[in-house]
This record gives structure tokens, C-alpha cells and sequence, in this order.
């Protein structure tokens, strides 16, 4: 009887310590994808939205980028890409990241993240910090990319 209730004691346990922990888990929102900054529609694909990308680089020193593949575990490539653009701001360097998901024949591209000197800045554009980020994007990036590479950016 007694190694009965011990048994059941410990199952009711690890069920309140499960509970709890998912609970937890869901408060702290410890693996939440935040939604995108902003978002954006290009008309052409991600590669030619990468092809600009790569003139940017060639007529501006303070500008660099990194393509990489979005889900390198499917073995068939479905066209989604993690942009990285680097833009030499001042003294600072600011990061954004970018998610370009092909969609018929333009592209959808997601702010998700943008950082100066790697800890100022976010992923929510609710952020204060992001939105002054958000502005150089807009102002300095996304107005050398019409310059250099005749690429236009609509908002979503």
C-alpha cells in the first residue's frame, strides 16, 4: 500500500513539474519568433534582389552583405534565403538581418532584426532604438539600392 502511494505521489510530481515547466516555457516566451520589423515586396526574384545587393557592395565600401540558404536541412532548395547587410554608419556598423521568401515572381523580404555595434537595436519595431534604425535602413540603404542598382522596395 505504502509503495503504492509513493509511486502515485511521484507520477502526480512529475506531472505538476511538467505543468509547471510549460507553463513557464509559454510565460517566458523562450522560443517566440517575433513578427518582422518591417516588410517589403520586390519585383523579381531573390536572386536579382541578391544581384543588386552584390552592385551595392561594388560601389559602396560600406556596404557588405552574406546570402545563406534559409533551411539547409530540406534537401530540395525552395528558394528561401538569410540576407545579412552590414552598413558602415559613422563609426558604427549596423546589422540587419533579412528573410527573402520567393513568392511567383517577386520577392518578400522581412526586416527581422536590426543591431549597431551588436547591442543596440532589436527585432520588434516597437523598439525605439530599432525605428532609429529602421530610419537609416530606410534612408541610407534602401535609397543607394534605387541609386546603384535601379532596385525599388515597396512596403507591404
Amino acid at each position: 500500500m505504502q509503495k503504492t502511494i509513493k509511486i502515485t505521489a511521484i507520477i502526480i510530481g512529475l506531472a505538476l513539474i511538467g505543468l509547471v515547466g510549460r507553463c513557464f516555457y509559454m510565460v517566458a516566451c523562450i522560443s517566440c519568433t517575433y513578427p518582422p520589423i518591417k516588410e517589403y515586396k520586390f519585383e523579381g526574384t531573390v536572386e536579382q534582389f541578391g544581384e543588386a545587393l552584390h552592385t551595392l557592395s561594388l560601389s559602396d565600401a560600406n556596404f557588405t552583405y552574406k546570402i545563406s540558404r534559409r533551411d539547409s536541412t530540406q534537401q530540395e532548395d525552395n528558394g528561401d534565403r538569410d540576407m545579412v547587410v552590414n552598413i558602415k554608419h559613422g563609426s558604427d556598423t549596423i546589422r540587419y538581418d533579412l528573410v527573402c521568401d520567393p513568392e511567383d515572381s517577386t520577392a518578400h523580404i522581412k526586416l527581422v532584426a536590426a543591431f549597431k555595434n551588436t547591442t543596440y537595436g532589436g527585432y520588434t519595431g516597437e523598439s525605439p532604438k530599432v525605428k532609429l534604425l529602421l530610419g537609416i535602413f530606410e534612408s541610407d540603404f534602401l535609397k543607394k539600392l534605387k541609386q546603384t542598382a535601379h532596385v525599388v522596395l515597396t512596403t507591404e
